[in-house]
């Protein structure tokens, strides 16, 4: 198992039970333990965990801007991300102009909707995203330009803002690093600037959100739940949240096909 799907999956864990010994962990991921107290250091010096005698907890979230490795964030809670983006893609009808943002849920979208064979123009700020698409043949990829963000594949500042303002889509697809009933929010002010815009840009606007980003909040908020058409997440959000937060939008719960 690669590192980084191995740090997920720790991070999941960490998640559901809080805190768990170095050996428990290791007979979970089927590792060694030598392996496993390398991965969770790792994950400490990226302020993700903390060291307990013997094992880690997960950190209580408090750093609104901390945001993990592409590599790891993309392999957490994966099957819902998936099955989020399969359920995205079935929005798309051929012939659409459709927004991605950087994030690892329309990542999904958009290998869904290369599996489906739909013909569309895309638009993103994401290089992995565009990259997917070029190596899958897709002739009308349009990226926005701007700053590469240190440490990722996403495009940020003014060129790219200038560029999504001159923007008319049919459908943008927005993922945020946590949801709560004002909004959405993320780690950067520079990541919701574009957020922002790219919601502007679309006439139908859906939030990806798996059910981990519920009733948390980030750094810097961009929206408000009104301003998007619907919110899919997966069917590990409760029944109880996801109607708390129906009373603002339409929220879609689409079943996971497996990891």
């Amino acid at each position: 198992m690669l590192a980084a799907k191995r740090q997920a999956r720790i991070v999941e864990m960490l998640r559901g039970d809080g805190m768990a010994s170095l050996r428990d962990l290791a007979i979970a991921l089927g590792s060694s333990v030598s392996t496993v107290r390398r991965d969770v250091e790792q994950l400490c010096e990226a302020g993700v965990l903390a060291r307990t005698h013997g094992g880690a907890v997960l950190k209580a979230p408090g750093a609104r801007a901390f945001e993990p490795d592409r590599t790891v964030s993309a392999g957490m809670d994966h099957g819902a991300k998936r099955a989020i983006g399969q359920a995205a893609a079935q929005l798309v009808a051929p012939g659409h102009a459709v927004i991605f943002d950087s994030s690892s849920t329309a990542l999904e979208a958009a290998r869904a909707l290369i599996m489906a064979g739909t013909e569309f123009t895309a638009v993103t700020n994401d290089l992995a995203i565009a990259q997917l698409l070029s190596q899958a043949g897709h002739r009308q990829t349009h990226l926005t330009g701007g700053i590469m963000r240190p440490g990722t594949q996403t495009l940020l500042g003014a060129a790219a803002l200038a560029s999504i303002t001159r923007l008319h889509a049919d459908i943008a697809f927005i993922g945020a690093h946590a949801v709560d009933l004002a909004g959405p929010s993320d780690s950067s002010i520079e990541l919701a600037e574009i957020k922002s815009a790219f919601i502007g840009a679309a006439d139908q606007v859906v939030l990806l959100a798996d059910h981990s980003k519920f009733s948390e909040k980030s750094f810097c908020r961009f929206a408000q739940l009104g301003q998007f058409d619907q919110i899919i997440s997966d069917n590990q959000l409760s029944d109880c949240m996801a109607q708390a937060y129906r009373d603002a939008v339409t929220v879609q719960r689409v079943v996971q096909g497996g990891k």
